[in-house]
């Protein structure tokens, strides 16, 4: 999770802002001025993905990306006394994604395997250069990003791949230790080696 503020703090050698970075874990979060027929469309992306779940499957197969949120924001919320809650003359489209690899790799894979889902995502953002080629679009989402002033990961060593292997080598790996006292030596080396055959699986 992570809560963007503006800042002016040094990026690292690839791009990405320093406080973005927790271990494997990279946040990126993006603010665009949306222009009047977005705030109409917008909503209707929005709801797309729980009327048709398939439309989520190119994204889902992007292992690296921990999650990834579009919002649409209106107005600026009451906090309490003595800020107002704000009604904004623009709405603005808030992106907010968590993932491992690196910032340029990140970029170029939306471009390049969701190319019509970033037009129908920021198409009505002001100023959007197209998916393709990606140096503008790169330049663009650098002009629109925000540094996370607080993110959490909680296996921040670890990639996403590596968590979803974890959990799928666990069960294994317990119904093995549940076996091992009422084993021979030579059962457990037999059931140890054809755990190892099975993980090849996981990983």
């Amino acid at each position: 999770m992570s809560v963007a503020t503006p800042t002016s703090a040094p990026t690292t050698a690839t791009g990405t802002r320093g406080g973005n970075v927790d271990g494997q874990a990279i946040a990126i979060t993006v603010f665009s001025t949306v222009k009047w027929w977005g705030r109409v469309v917008l909503p209707f992306v929005f709801v797309a993905p729980k009327v048709a779940p398939k439309t989520l499957t190119t994204l889902q197969r992007l292992s690296f990306i921990h999650f990834a949120r579009w919002s649409l924001i209106t107005q600026i919320p009451h906090n309490g006394a003595p800020q107002p809650e704000t009604k904004l003359r623009y709405p603005h489209l808030y992106f907010e994604s968590n993932f491992n690899g690196g910032w340029e790799e990140y970029i170029d894979a939306f471009s390049h395997i969701l190319t019509t889902g970033m037009w129908t995502f920021w198409g009505s953002s002001y100023g959007f250069p197209k998916a393709l080629p990606t140096g503008p679009f790169k330049a663009y989402i650098k002009a629109n990003e925000m540094e996370a002033s607080h993110f959490y990961s909680a296996y921040p060593e670890a990639t996403t791949t590596e968590i979803k292997q974890a959990i799928e080598l666990d069960p294994m790996v317990a119904e093995l230790r549940e076996r091992a006292d009422r084993m021979t030596p030579e059962e457990f080396a037999t059931a140890f080696a054809e755990l190892m055959s099975e993980a090849q699986r996981c990983c």
